[in-house]
Order: C-alpha cells, then sequence, then structure tokens
C-alpha cells in the first residue's frame, strides 16, 4: 500500500509540474531561464559529447604571445640549407669563430670560420648579416650586433669573441 502511495505522490507532484507549466504559458520541455544548454546540430549522436572546440575567433591563452622571429629566407633557401647572401654578409654573429688575426702594416684582419668550416677575412666595420665589425685587437674581435625583440624594436650590443676561448684557460 505505501508502494502505491508512493507512486500516487511522484505522479501528483509531476502533474502540478505540468500545470503550472502550462498556467505560465511556457512548454514543459522548454529550457529553464538563465540556464545554458548545448546546441545540439542535425547529425550528432545522442548522448555523446562534441569532440570540436570552437574559440569563436579568439585567440588560444595558453599560446606565449611573445615568439622569436626567424631570419627572412626564402622557402627555397631554407629547404636548401643556403644562406640568402653569399659571403661575410649571410653569416650571424653568433655563429662565427675568430681563428687567427693577421697583422698587415697597422691594420689587423681577422679570420672569421662558419659553421660549415669555411673561413672569410674581416676588416673593420665589415658587414655581417646582424652586426658589424668593430673592433680587432691583439687577442680578440669585438663585433656590434643588431637584434630586434619581440616588441619590434632594435637592439645593439657589442660581442667580443676571444681568439683563443676561455675553456682552455687563453693560453695555447
Amino acid at each position: 500500500m505505501t508502494l502505491t502511495l508512493r507512486r500516487s505522490t511522484a505522479c501528483m507532484a509531476a502533474l502540478v509540474v505540468l500545470v503550472s507549466a502550462r498556467v505560465d504559458g511556457q512548454r514543459p520541455d522548454a529550457p529553464i531561464p538563465g540556464t545554458v544548454t548545448p546546441a545540439i546540430r542535425v547529425g550528432d549522436r545522442v548522448g555523446e559529447t562534441p569532440t570540436a572546440y570552437d574559440d569563436g575567433n579568439r585567440r588560444d591563452p595558453f599560446v606565449s604571445l611573445i615568439v622569436p622571429k626567424a631570419p627572412a629566407m626564402s622557402a627555397n633557401a631554407a629547404a636548401t640549407g643556403v644562406r640568402p647572401v653569399a659571403g661575410l654578409a649571410g653569416v650571424s654573429v653568433s655563429d662565427v669563430a675568430v681563428k687567427g688575426l693577421i697583422r698587415s702594416g697597422a691594420t689587423l684582419i681577422a679570420l672569421l670560420q662558419t659553421p660549415d668550416g669555411r673561413t672569410f677575412m674581416a676588416k673593420r666595420l665589415d658587414r655581417l648579416q646582424d652586426g658589424v665589425v668593430t673592433r680587432i685587437d691583439n687577442d680578440a674581435v669585438i663585433f656590434t650586433e643588431h637584434t630586434t625583440d619581440a616588441a619590434g624594436a632594435v637592439r645593439s650590443r657589442d660581442v667580443r669573441k676571444p681568439l683563443r676561448p676561455a675553456a682552455s684557460g687563453g693560453r695555447p
């Protein structure tokens, strides 16, 4: 008897909800105002959660806004590994190593080696890809390197490259 009483109470509660919804002028299956219901598109399977994410043309908050700029190279040059400019003007300051110094009268000439093994002779004020040879001393070459930061501002700094690396103690 308690089972039928519970069923009749549940039926009565459902009937009250339906009647109150009809009185308010709403359909009983209408969403409750203020709640968000997911949009189900035609062709979606019922009961499965959608797997695609729509960003709404907003940026991803987990992707860094600061991205390093790569030097401009054509697609053909990047694929073949060829520098955009031939000679010393196609080599960056960070890629060269000082292999020797030559004195010719009062002037000094630096021997600069690239990572691929090519050697170039450089004098004061010779241009590189991202810098200039500022000064050549008896034991080092000083470059002025020009870099562009993420904001687009060009910054200059002096880079000293010694003839003998510091790892060997500076002695032959």
